[in-house]
C-alpha cells in the first residue's frame, strides 16, 4: 500500500500529453491551450479616449475652446488640435496626435461652436497605447484551460483557431449485479446506478470526452470483454467503477492484468478510496475505483482529475490551501490519510471551511454541497477552532446558504 502523495507522483511520472489540434474559437472554451499566446501588437494599439468628452492639450489653460471636429470609435484619424481648440470625442475613439487630455462632457458647457470648462481636474481620461500589453508580451502561457475570458482575449487579438489538446477520451464501466438504471424501481437488493451520472458530470466539468459507457455484471468474462473491446482500445483512459477490492466478485485487477495492463498500485493509504487500482498499457491508463459514491468523488479529485489535466499538457495540480474553520471542528482519521467532505464559506472574514456530514462512503446527502476536501493526516485528529489544510475543488461557487445543516 502506498501513500497518497506517492500515488500522485507515480501517476504523474507515467501520463503523457495527448496530441494537439487547432479548433475554431467558438469550440475552444474548456479546452487546454498548448501554445504560448503573445500580443501581436500593442494593446491598445493607439491612444484612445476613456470617456465621452472633448480632446485638448493638457497644458492649454484657455478659458474656452473652439470645437474643430469630431472623433468617433472606428472613425478616421481626427484633426490635430492647436491651443484654444478641441475635438469632440467619444469613448474608445482615437485621440488627435497633439491631444493629451479629455475633458469629460459633464464638466463643460456649450456656447455655439465653443465649449467652456466648468471645472478642470488633473485626470487625463486617456487609455494609452500599450498600457495593457506591449507587442511580444505573453498574454496566456501554455497549459491553461480556456475559459470565457481567455476566449474573449483570443478573439481580441485575432487568434481564431488556437492550438489545444485533443480531448481525452474516457471509457467508463460500471460493475455490479445490484445496479439498475435510475429510471427503474429497485427490487429487493437492488440500487439505482448513481456513479454513471456522477462520473459523466465530473468528466464534462473537466473538459474530457465520455466516449463510451458500459455496464458489467459481476463476471470476469463480462468485464474482460469490455476492457478488451474496441471502444476501450480507442480511449486514453479506462475508468472502472467497482471491482477494485479483493472480494470474490471484484475482478478489476484480473481483468486489467489479463488484458495486458501493468498494475502500478492497487491500494492507497486513503480514506475513502483505499482499494484504488492504477494501471497502464502503453500510453493508455486505467483506474479502478471503489464503488461507493463518496470514494468516487474523492479519488476523482485526488487522482483522476489531475491525470486528465496532465493528458491535456497541464501540470498536475493540487490546489491546497490552509483555511480557517467556520466554527469548531472535530474530525478524526484512522491509520489512513483522510479527505473529509467540506463546504467553503466566503464572508466578511474571508474564506473558511467547515466539515459536512459523513456517515459512510455511500452517504450522498452532503455530496451536492461539497466544494472542498479537508485533509486529516493519518492517525491525526482535529478538535479545535483554527485552520485546516484544504483541497479546493472547481465546484466552489461561494454560496453556503442552501445547505440545511449550516
Amino acid at each position: 500500500m502506498i501513500e497518497v502523495t506517492e500515488a500522485r507522483d507515480l501517476v504523474g511520472a507515467i501520463v503523457q500529453p495527448t496530441k494537439t489540434t487547432r479548433v475554431p474559437l467558438a469550440n475552444a472554451c474548456g479546452r487546454w491551450l498548448r501554445e504560448e499566446v503573445v500580443a501581436k501588437e500593442d494593446m491598445p494599439a493607439f491612444d484612445r479616449s476613456a470617456m465621452d468628452g472633448y480632446a485638448i492639450r493638457a497644458d492649454d489653460r484657455s478659458e474656452r475652446f473652439r470645437v474643430i471636429g469630431e472623433s468617433q470609435a472606428g472613425g478616421a484619424t481626427p484633426a490635430d488640435v492647436s491651443p484654444g481648440e478641441c475635438v469632440r470625442i467619444f469613448t474608445g475613439a482615437m485621440l488627435p496626435a497633439s491631444a493629451t487630455q479629455v475633458l469629460i462632457q459633464e464638466q463643460v458647457k456649450h456656447d455655439g461652436d465653443w465649449i467652456v470648462p466648468v471645472r478642470r481636474s488633473d485626470s487625463l481620461h486617456i487609455r494609452r497605447r500599450g498600457e495593457d500589453a506591449r507587442r511580444g508580451d505573453v498574454l496566456l502561457p501554455t497549459g491553461v484551460q480556456l475559459g470565457p475570458g481567455a476566449c474573449a482575449l483570443l478573439a481580441s487579438i485575432g487568434m481564431v483557431a488556437p492550438l489545444v489538446s485533443e480531448k481525452v477520451r474516457v471509457m467508463h464501466v460500471t460493475t455490479g449485479n445490484e445496479l439498475i438504471d435510475p429510471t427503474r424501481v429497485p427490487a429487493v437488493g437492488q440500487i439505482r446506478d448513481s456513479n454513471s451520472t456522477l462520473v459523466a458530470a465530473l468528466l464534462l466539468q473537466a473538459g474530457a470526452d465520455l466516449a463510451a459507457h458500459e455496464h458489467s455484471k459481476d463476471s470476469l468474462d463480462a468485464l474482460l470483454a469490455l476492457v478488451q473491446s474496441r471502444a476501450a482500445g480507442e480511449c486514453e483512459m479506462l475508468l472502472v467503477s467497482g471491482g477494485a477490492s479483493v472480494g470474490a466478485y471484484d475482478f478489476g485487477a484480473r481483468a486489467l492484468t489479463e488484458s495486458g495492463y501493468n498494475i502500478h498500485f492497487d491500494r492507497i493509504n486513503l480514506r475513502p478510496g483505499k482499494p484504488t487500482i492504477f494501471a497502464s498499457r502503453g500510453a493508455q491508463i486505467a483506474f479502478v475505483i471503489p464503488g461507493n459514491p463518496l470514494a468516487h468523488f474523492v479519488v476523482f479529485h485526488l487522482l483522476v482529475l489531475p491525470t486528465l489535466r496532465m493528458f491535456a499538457g497541464a501540470p498536475m495540480r493540487w490546489p491546497m490551501a490552509r483555511l480557517k474553520t467556520s466554527g469548531p471542528v472535530e474530525l478524526t482519521s484512522d491509520r489512513r490519510e483522510t479527505f473529509w467532505p467540506g463546504r467553503l464559506r466566503f464572508d466578511s472574514g474571508g474564506l473558511s471551511v467547515g466539515p459536512l456530514r459523513w456517515q459512510s462512503s455511500g452517504d450522498m446527502s452532503s455530496l451536492p454541497f461539497v466544494d472542498a476536501l479537508i485533509r486529516i493526516p493519518a492517525g491525526a485528529a482535529i478538535s479545535r477552532d483554527g485552520s485546516v489544510e484544504t483541497l479546493l475543488l472547481d465546484s466552489f461557487h461561494g454560496n453556503s446558504d442552501a445547505h440545511p445543516d449550516e
